[in-house]
């Protein structure tokens, strides 16, 4: 969360305006305050999305709880957007100009992961039930820590710019951000921090680096190859391919 707060602050300042080294110091110090005050806030958050554990496009709980708090900290939410029931885009904006820097991080869950917590082996709270076993609910948790202790700073500072959260929703299925570039969601942000759980707490820019993935769904039409099944009967191919 320090790392995320830092981040956002140090872009929010440095394209606001120039300051000194001691000045970015007193602001970088009084952020890493404000995380730590918030330390209660962000477990009660990663709890409460573990809680819900909703696959792609049915993150109504998590969504309808995330932006319920973020509305109650001063921010502007946008639901509904790109055309999926559980998308939203939460904004903030302190005085006129200044960067727009947006924060993800995916709130999905995957298929028959449910767990109990705080247990190292597999121990699902509802046998077959989804869960977060990627650690989809710790993402917002982060970086809504990390926001509403650069909003504060943000306000007392006079630094003008713009907060912007977002979801990132069916992450799973590979569908929700592709919707929000459609739909012009990222136009004119000046840069974009996402959130993501990992086992070393690395931090990456620029290109990412994997394998790019598109969900496509194939239509075939027409007759079923038909072969001779072990007593005889005739039965379609369950692989008409091979």
């Amino acid at each position: 969360m320090k790392l995320i707060a830092l981040l956002l602050l140090g872009s929010a300042a440095a394209l606001a305006a120039p300051a000194s080294a001691a000045a970015i110091g007193g602001l970088k110090g009084r952020v890493v305050a404000g995380v730590e005050s918030r330390a209660k806030l962000a477990q009660e958050v990663n709890d409460m999305i573990f809680s819900f554990s909703e696959l792609g496009f049915q993150e109504v709980e998590t969504s309808r709880y995330l932006t319920a708090l973020l509305e109650k900290n001063g921010f502007t939410v946008e639901r509904g957007t790109s055309g999926m029931p559980t998308g939203w885009v939460a904004k903030w904006t302190n005085g006129t100009g200044g960067p727009v820097i947006a924060l993800g991080s995916d709130i999905d869950g995957i298929p028959k992961a449910s767990q109990k917590p705080g247990i190292p082996w597999r121990a699902p709270m509802v046998e077959g039930a989804p869960g977060h076993g990627e650690g989809h609910n710790s993402g917002q948790a982060v970086n809504v820590v990390a926001a509403l202790a650069v909003k504060e700073q943000m306000e007392r500072e006079n630094i003008p710019g713009t907060l912007v959260l977002w979801p990132g929703v069916a992450e799973e299925l590979v569908s929700g951000k592709a919707f929000m570039v459609r739909q012009g969601i990222f136009n004119g942000v000046d840069g974009v921090i996402f959130t993501h759980v990992g086992n070393n707490l690395g931090t990456g820019w620029g290109a990412p680096a994997g394998t790019g993935l598109v969900s496509v769904e194939y239509t075939f039409s027409g007759e079923a190859p038909i072969r001779q099944g072990r007593r005889g009967g005739a039965s379609p191919r369950s692989t008409p391919w091979s």
